[in-house]
């Protein structure tokens, strides 16, 4: 794949309304594998264990569910969880079988199946910012 599983999961939950891009200044920016300090409300992709599914026998291609985790934080609990369910639903209900397109590459996401979560994760030391993650495993195709 051209992208990485993190990226074109946060550009599905950017078309989900599920967030904005960072560059948008936007309510709730997506990021992936980083978590800048500013803004208290965000939403961030990372990459996790993934499981291997075999090999086709016609291509010889392993076939992978990669893992993510989708860390969200925010400024109160409430904020917080209200968001982390927000996309614990659409992540069982409309995140499969979705088109992602990133620049001029276009991928099939199969599914998205969720692991665990929405999990409290306490607050950040210094900050005192709430933490929420939801885990997954998901299965995407590079079409474009």
């Amino acid at each position: 794949m051209t992208h990485s599983p993190e990226d074109i999961i946060k550009q599905l939950l950017i078309d989900l309304s599920l967030g904005t891009t960072p560059a948008d200044a936007g309510s709730w920016p997506i990021y992936s594998l980083q978590e800048p300090n500013t803004d208290d409300n965000l939403i961030v992709v990372y990459g996790t264990e993934g499981r291997l599914h075999g090999r086709n026998s016609v291509t010889s291609k392993m076939a992978e569910h990669y893992g993510i985790q989708i860390a969200i934080r925010s400024n109160s609990p409430t904020a917080g969880h209200t968001k982390a369910n927000a996309v614990a639903v659409a992540i069982d209900q409309t995140a499969s079988l979705n088109a992602v397109t990133i620049t001029s590459s276009v991928y099939v996401i199969h599914s998205v199946n969720r692991v665990s979560g929405p999990i409290n994760a306490g607050t950040e030391p210094d900050s005192k910012r709430y933490l929420t993650t939801i885990n997954a495993l998901t299965s995407i195709r590079q079409t474009i």
